[in-house]
């Protein structure tokens, strides 16, 4: 065999691997975007799934809450309190057990709406004093209240110990005040002042959802204090109530139990106290998370709805991130 043609088996060999491998490179590349696109489809499908769930969900909680409204004599087996006042004075009876379809699950959460400073109704001196009675130091919880405030707020004129989007830039921080209302509870972590452990202990107490109406027979003692014309005594009259089998019904009802000092402060602040609270469960807060089995897709959606005689109506409604 001459040179010539040892060269040229050579070449066509080296040709036909490197088509080999092109092939191969190719076929590769086609199988990848191939699962790619097949896994974009299945999470698009579980995703689709998760919702419905989710939705199923919400559903579900807002059936267990109108049933106990049209037939409120048969929570008397369940508490001690007399539920003819409030149907859904106590939540508890709503399953928090995971409802399943075939593979499909959820699960829903319920709370008095009521039981929570709804932060973005708040006004300054609520944020303060709800601040003060956490215990918080009282120049810590001014200057944290003010923060808060100027953070929603949509002018851009700091207050005297707050903070606006100009201070925000001069520190570098990575988020700037959104001068609107808070969308999620966890947004005022990127508030000045609001440190990890400040975060911690308000949160619990607090929401976004809601009219801001204070129910003063399911809400915690500091959401409470937050109230104008609320001291000590005053929410420590209220507690005994709530723990009897009559809750108070009125702030008559609570003035005539309070002495001289505490009755005047509740009677200074009636007009702007008896818009603000509720002596019953009138907006239930609704979270349910739906998913399938095995997968790590999940759908989250809330829901607000009010009380309006035996029936709930859908007050607000979105799809949590």
């Amino acid at each position: 065999m001459t040179a010539p043609t040892k060269r040229r088996e050579g070449f066509a060999l080296m040709a036909a691997l490197w088509i080999v491998v092109l092939v191969g490179v190719a076929g590769y590349e086609l199988s990848a975007r191939a699962r790619t696109r097949r896994l974009a489809v299945a999470n698009a499908l579980e995703m689709v799934q998760a919702r419905a769930a989710a939705d199923a969900g919400l559903e579900s909680a807002r059936g267990a809450l109108e049933q106990r409204l049209r037939a409120p004599f048969t929570a008397r087996a369940f508490r001690s309190v007399d539920a003819t006042l409030d149907p859904l004075g106590d939540l508890s009876f709503v399953p928090a057990d995971t409802t399943a379809l075939d593979a499909v699950r959820s699960v829903a959460t319920v709370r008095d709406a009521g039981a929570f400073l709804q932060i973005n109704r708040a006004t300054e001196d609520d944020v303060r004093r709800f601040l003060v009675a956490l215990p918080m130091d009282t120049r810590v919880a001014e200057r944290v209240a003010q923060r808060i405030l100027d953070w929603r707020d949509a002018d851009r004129f700091p207050r005297a110990h707050g903070a606006e989007r100009d201070d925000y830039l001069r520190a570098g921080a990575r988020v700037l005040p959104s001068d609107a209302d808070f969308r999620r509870v966890e947004e005022l972590r990127e508030v000045d002042g609001v440190t990890a452990d400040v975060y911690a202990r308000i949160a619990p107490y607090l929401s976004v959802s809601g009219s801001g109406r204070i129910n003063v027979n399911s809400a915690p003692r500091v959401v409470l204090r937050s109230l104008p014309g609320l001291g000590d005594e005053a929410v420590d009259v209220l507690y005994r109530a709530r723990e009897s089998t009559r809750p108070l019904r009125t702030l008559s009802e609570l003035s005539v139990r309070l002495g001289a000092g505490g009755r005047q402060a509740l009677l200074d602040a009636m007009p702007d106290l008896m818009p603000r609270v509720v002596f019953e469960t009138t907006e239930i807060a609704v979270r349910s998370t739906g998913w399938v089995d095995g997968s790590p897709i999940r759908a989250r959606e809330s829901a607000l709805y009010q009380r309006s005689g035996d029936a709930l109506t859908v007050v607000a409604r979105r799809i949590d991130q």
